[in-house]
């Protein structure tokens, strides 16, 4: 059996793992997957019964660990997975939520 290394170089993958070992921040993952058009950050508060701020504190974590990323659509921010850096360091991770 040969196993493929991966480009991603380990502080990357350390920042994801570590992103990733908070238990409301794999739900965000979770629920940016089922609900890709409902992702901004007061959406995903209400869905999820957490205050605005948490969500902002988990998402900043997320996003200093390029799990996500940012777009702006006017005054609005829209939250998405980067997929190939979910690709990249856990393959089949999205597919298994």
């Amino acid at each position: 059996m040969t196993i493929k290394q991966s480009t991603v170089d380990d502080d990357k993958r350390a920042l994801a793992f570590k992103a990733l070992s908070e238990k409301k921040r794999i739900e965000i993952v979770r629920y940016l997957q089922e609900q890709p058009d409902h992702n901004s950050c007061g959406e995903i508060a209400r869905a999820m019964g957490m205050d605005k701020s948490n969500v902002t504190y988990h998402l900043k974590i997320m996003y200093d660990a390029d799990l996500i990323r940012y777009v702006r659509e006017g005054q609005n921010k829209k939250i998405f997975l980067e997929d190939n850096q979910f690709k990249a360091i856990l393959p089949g991770f999205l597919e298994t939520l």
